[in-house]
Parts: structure tokens; C-alpha cells; sequence
């Protein structure tokens, strides 16, 4: 891969630009697009824990909150009964959250919201446009995970 002229530089600088203002507006916009009522700082901790059973402490470092501000949101989740606490195994001193059949029925109604969002803006395109977008994706999965 050669070294970009000034010019090249610059339209990339442009499109990179352009394609991550993009992604944070449909990212933001099919982030709130969510009927089950729960707050999307919420649903991001459920989003998590239904990976497996996390530890307060992971799940701060995870969400980048204060340990305090995530006992907040457990305590918000535990009470509409979306997770639940049980003793750590392995460290006596500490609770393990997991996800309840609620908190999962949650997230499956916030996918299927989402995903209705995203079906309603898709079905107006051309079908150039669609395998356009079909090409992106590909391209950005691969980007995403580089």
C-alpha cells in the first residue's frame, strides 16, 4: 500500500469523517429505539450480563462508571426484576449478576424494536442502494474488527 498523495490524504480525512458521523447517527438513533420502557444506560448493563454472570466491579470497568453508579443501575435492574444476585463461588466476598427470564425477554423486545426500526428505513430503498449497503456492511464488519 503506497503513501496517499496530499490530495488522497484529504478525501480520506473527508470520508473518514463523513462515514464515522454516519455510523454515530444510526448507531444513536437505533440505540433509542426501544420500547421496554428501560433506560438505554440499562439496557447496555443487560446487553452485558446476558454474556454471562459478571461481577459489579466488571461491569463498572466494562460501562466506565463508578463502582457506586453501577450499584445504582443493579439496584434499579434487581428491583424491576431484570437481574439477579447470587453469592461469587469463587470469591465469597463478592456477587455474581446474572440475566432473569425477564431481563432476557427485555433485550429480545429491544432486538426486535430495533431491528423494526432499521426494516422500516430499509424498505424504501432502491435495490441498488440496498446492495450497496449490503457491500458496506461487509466492509465495516471488517473495520470494526481490525
Amino acid at each position: 500500500m503506497g503513501v496517499p498523495s496530499a490530495s488522497q490524504g484529504s478525501e480520506l480525512v473527508e470520508l473518514a469523517n463523513d462515514l464515522r458521523l454516519a455510523c454515530q447517527i444510526i448507531s444513536r438513533r437505533v440505540r433509542f429505539e426501544s420500547t421496554s420502557g428501560t433506560p438505554p444506560h440499562q439496557i447496555s448493563v443487560l446487553f452485558a450480563v446476558r454474556r454471562g454472570a459478571q461481577t459489579p466491579t466488571t461491569l463498572a470497568e466494562r460501562e466506565r462508571v463508578s463502582t457506586p453508579a453501577m450499584t445504582r443501575t443493579l439496584n434499579s435492574l434487581e428491583a424491576e426484576g431484570l437481574v439477579s444476585r447470587s453469592r461469587n463461588a469463587e470469591d465469597s466476598r463478592s456477587v455474581l449478576i446474572t440475566l432473569t427470564g425477564r431481563g432476557q425477554a427485555v433485550i429480545d423486545g429491544v432486538y426486535a424494536s430495533r431491528d423494526t426500526w432499521m426494516v422500516r428505513h430499509l424498505e424504501g430503498l432502491s435495490g441498488e442502494d440496498l446492495e450497496a449497503l449490503r457491500r458496506a456492511t461487509g466492509v465495516l464488519s471488517r473495520i470494526g474488527q481490525a
